[in-house]
């Protein structure tokens, strides 16, 4: 049944591309207002919205080296989004696996389930915010933001350290966060939804006298969970699924810079009995951030432009597991800080530089289990150069290099970047792209010791990624997008983690994997005020032995359609996901499926009051995802069935 709906969606998916080639032009009622608020913007004016995370250049989307998919506060709000982890996976060719203690990201060969998606580099509004000791990037409750902050989201997928720091090693999370204008008022929002789950949010925004625009908003989540059954040990978890969340948001921005502060802390229960330990006994991880940063840009003159960003970011995690009634509790702690330093130069004809420098030190990496205690620091600094040389009218060449040293690894690595941007027609691109990228094993991954289950490894190297990619574009229309991507990934020395015997395992640097994929993309928006995105990706990823991936679907389809209902005082979203099979940790195959969301939002009931309802696993299907290398009991873990939210947003104007 499954299958069949994967493959009517992939023929929904050909149908609308082919459909999109055939149809003639329609014309889009413009809107002025709309060219400056992103989040009200048609399609048209988003292709000319300007991007900074693939290239570090402000340029318009059509322009950029890669293929870059964002998701607006629009659609945040029509989706009904509450995590980052749902506005990911609405995104061509990603996928979210989540383990019940934290959300995993994949796509394009990469997502092995407890790898804590610390290969992707994740930036808020200009700052890296990965702690330091796993690298993680969290993406569900545990996430550093509300989704009701954001502006917009991008993720640009490939390597992208060239230009970016260690982590941009498969790709970049950007995120934009709102100003004060945006609100200007104090906006309190509440949330019911299954599971006796609970949320609330007040956010004060405010444009004040001089210019400078304030925004501080805190948040908070309660949730009893779930109590799961688990076919493998044929048992159940009895309400060992709670978790809760607080989080504090503050930011100041004015003329030509900001000042903003993150801090989350997130509590989970773990109801899967990780790494072997009691079953059923108490288990949880507690998660907590702090990330400050400050910039300001200063014009030198009328071509050379000045960016500072210095940054301090502080993490700690604490956790409890049981083994033979015993308790067993571990933590780790990491601070940083650091400044990067840009020069934006457009003095040389037809070429657009950006160069400059980093300096990060990280100055605790601490792990602490009742067997080992582990403490280090480490420094780099890297230099980088990049050039957009505008060749011709239709052809762009852009090239970059990225020198680092890192302390701990005691030599130094470089990454190159090189791209061709081709417009044989004023509505057509071809951009071909080549990278190459390094990423440093974590401490988690060199100096983590338990003495029995997970050996150290402090000659662990740093693992290489090699990438290649052709992305066509088409605007089809003035209000409709097509696009195509063939990539090819290449990884060495890759880090994983390898059974040594006994039942121990180490991170060691293994031989690699090669994937190569397609991803299709349509796009439209009807005068009406329906929007479609439809895509279909398929992805070939296997080790170096030639064998098949874990938890990687081949055939991954979707489709979002949003559209105003009953008289245009509510909107409807709709999304469609599905999902070929994939492969265990164990080698045996989890089966195809396809999840249904549904969510109905008016803003126009009551003056300054908006209301979301939501339906999530719409035609309650049961379905499961790959479980870690770590759950000794699970081989998959059994997904929500159909569940429901309430969410209810009033401005006080």
């Amino acid at each position: 049944m499954i299958t069949k709906q994967i493959a009517m969606l992939t023929r929904i998916i050909l149908s609308s591309l082919l459909f999109a080639l055939l149809i003639p032009p329609v014309s889009v009622i413009a809107n002025e207002k709309a060219a400056d608020d992103l989040f009200k913007m048609s399609f048209e004016q988003l292709l000319e919205t300007e991007v900074i995370t693939a290239s570090k250049i402000a340029q318009q989307l059509t322009d950029a080296p890669s293929a870059v998919t964002i998701v607006t506060s629009q659609d945040i709000e029509d989706y009904g989004y509450r995590t980052f982890a749902e506005i990911l996976e609405s995104m061509r060719g990603l996928y979210v696996s989540d383990d019940r203690a934290y959300a995993f990201l994949g796509g394009r060969g990469y997502g092995k389930p407890g790898d804590f998606t610390g290969r992707i580099l994740l930036v808020i509004d200009g700052t890296q915010v990965n702690d330091n000791i796993y690298d993680s990037v969290f993406i569900d409750n545990a996430g550093p933001i509300d989704v009701a902050l954001i502006d917009r989201i991008e993720y640009v997928s490939g390597p992208g350290t060239s230009v970016n720091t260690n982590n941009a090693f498969y790709g970049i999370i950007n995120v934009y966060t709102k100003s004060g204008a945006d609100f200007d008022s104090l906006q309190l929002s509440g949330d019911i939804s299954s599971y006796s789950t609970k949320s609330g949010r007040g956010t004060y925004g405010k444009q004040l006298d001089g210019g400078q625009e304030l925004l501080v908003s805190v948040s908070g989540l309660n949730s009893d969970g779930q109590s799961h059954y688990f076919q493998e040990i044929d048992d159940t978890s009895y309400n060992l699924d709670g978790q809760s969340n607080e989080r504090l948001f503050a930011k100041l921005n004015w003329d030509k810079g900001l000042a903003e502060a993150i801090y989350r802390s997130r509590n989970k229960d773990i109801p899967t009995a990780p790494y072997g330990g009691d079953f059923g006994a108490p288990s949880n991880y507690t998660d907590t951030s702090f990330n400050f940063s400050a910039q300001q840009h200063f014009d030198l003159n009328q071509n050379l432009k000045l960016s500072l960003n210095a940054y301090y970011g502080y993490y700690n995690y604490e956790g409890l597991e049981t083994f033979s009634s015993i308790p067993w509790l571990e933590s780790s702690t990491g601070q940083w800080f650091g400044l990067n330093t840009h020069f934006f130069d457009s003095s040389f004809k037809f070429h657009k530089l950006v160069y400059g420098f980093e300096y990060r030190n990280d100055f605790e990496q601490k792990l602490t289990t009742p067997a080992s205690l582990s403490n280090n620091d480490e420094q780099s600094v890297s230099a980088y150069l990049q050039d957009e040389y505008q060749f011709s009218d239709r052809i762009t060449l852009s090239g970059g290099l990225r020198w680092s040293y890192n302390s701990d690894v005691g030599h130094s690595e470089t990454s190159p970047r090189l791209a061709v941007i081709y417009s044989p027609f004023d509505r057509t691109q071809f951009k071909l792209s080549y990278s190459k990228a390094y990423r440093n094993a974590n401490p988690f991954e060199k100096y983590y010791t338990d003495n029995d289950v997970l050996l150290d490894n402090l000659n662990l190297g740093s693992e290489e990624i090699e990438a290649f990619e052709l992305v066509a574009e088409h605007r089809l229309l003035n209000n409709a997008h097509i696009l195509s991507s063939f990539y090819q990934y290449k990884t060495k020395d890759f880090i994983s983690s390898v059974d040594v015997g006994g039942g121990i395992t180490q991170f060691q640097n293994t031989s690699g994997s090669t994937t190569q994929g397609i991803e299709l993309e349509y796009e439209r928006q009807w005068d009406t005020g329906l929007r479609l995105r439809t895509s279909y990706a398929f992805q070939h990823a296997m080790d170096a032995n030639d064998n098949r991936q874990t938890n990687a679907p081949r055939h991954i389809g979707k489709m979002n359609v949003t559209t105003p209902v009953l008289n245009g005082n509510w909107h409807l979203g709709y999304e469609l996901q599905a999902y070929s099979d994939r492969l265990t940790e164990h080698r045996t195959t989890i089966g195809s499926y396809s999840t249904s969301n549904l969510t109905l939002r008016s803003n126009r009931l009551l003056p300054n009051f908006s209301i979301t309802m939501g339906i999530r696993n719409l035609f309650d299907r049961d379905y499961a995802h790959v479980a870690p290398p770590v759950n000794t009991y699970q081989i998959v873990i059994p997904q929500n069935r159909r569940n429901y939210f309430l969410q209810l947003v009033y401005d006080l104007k």
